[in-house]
């Protein structure tokens, strides 16, 4: 039996009409609220956050493994689209209508094209990447951010070379810790969530890394949506001691303005955990 806190407990899959096989995890009550869960960058569906409050709750946590990561199969046509249609079959298949989602890192670029192609009761972003693009945003983006969307953008099949021969779980999971806020690296390296964390990883390569590379040259380069064109209420989660340089470089401010519903949550004391160590305060904001 399962007993690390941060793992999922149920593991599912369905044959999507293309033939390809979508999986995904859960915990909590089947009978709950259904809260669909955009793991960040090389992340399968194993790991979950506040799993210990789901029941207390009533909330049924849905975390599905985007083509290509864990045992999701690839998708040679891979795209922000094409994700919110996978999960939009998972939905159907368990009857769900109503339900909100939550992005956390690179997920958050996959969550809010769920928020824009689908019909979620509310978003919310943690700790989630910014659209790079936008001028804005783009004006105060490290340079090596701004280098890596140009090469998504102009050599995409160069720069995808390059992360195919050089990315694994190993060498994906030494390069988030050793660029986490030092708060962020305590939380990580704690032994309980470090064997989850490296599973989920190890997990998510299990077909090789191409999902890992998809996900990332799709969310650098250009959105068929804008921020602006997602219309239900929004949550942006952001923890000031973030040192992430994939992260919103101003943990939200401009992009919060871009919502038309929107609130905004800075929190001093936090770094870009706090996905976990926040779990109770972002579910309970859910309206559920």
């Amino acid at each position: 039996m399962q007993t690390n806190r941060f793992v999922n407990s149920r593991q599912y899959s369905i044959q999507l009409p293309d033939n390809r096989h979508l999986s995904w995890y859960e915990s909590g009550p089947v009978s709950g609220y259904p809260v669909v869960f955009c793991t960040g960058a090389g992340m399968s569906g194993i790991l979950g956050f506040g799993i210990e409050l789901l029941d207390k709750l009533n909330i049924r946590l849905i975390v599905p493994e985007r083509a290509g990561l864990g045992r999701s199969s690839i998708d040679p046509q891979k795209s922000l689209a094409s994700f919110a249609v996978d999960v939009n079959a998972l939905l159907n298949s368990q009857q769900i209508e109503q339900y909100s989602v939550v992005g956390f890192s690179q997920g958050a670029v996959f969550a809010m094209a769920l928020a824009f192609y689908g019909h979620p009761s509310s978003l919310s972003i943690v700790a989630g990447q910014d659209q790079f693009d936008y001028p804005a945003t783009r004006a105060i983006l490290r340079s090596d951010i701004i280098n890596m969307q140009e090469q998504a953008r102009n050599t995409p099949e160069a720069l995808a070379d390059w992360l195919q021969k050089n990315v694994s779980a190993p060498w994906l999971l030494a390069f988030i810790l050793h660029y986490s806020a030092e708060i962020d690296q305590e939380f990580y390296n704690e032994p309980t969530f470090l064997q989850a964390y490296t599973d989920c990883m190890n997990q998510a390569f299990h077909q090789g890394n191409l999902g890992y590379v998809q996900d990332l040259l799709i969310s650098f380069q250009e959105w068929k949506f804008q921020p602006e064109d997602i219309h239900c209420p929004v949550l942006l989660w952001y923890g000031e001691k973030d040192e992430s340089t994939v992260h919103s470089p101003d943990f939200g401010k401009i992009l919060s303005t871009r919502f038309s519903n929107c609130q905004h949550f800075i929190l001093e004391n936090e770094g870009g955990s706090l996905l976990w160590t926040q779990a109770e305060r972002i579910l309970t904001h859910l309206n559920v």
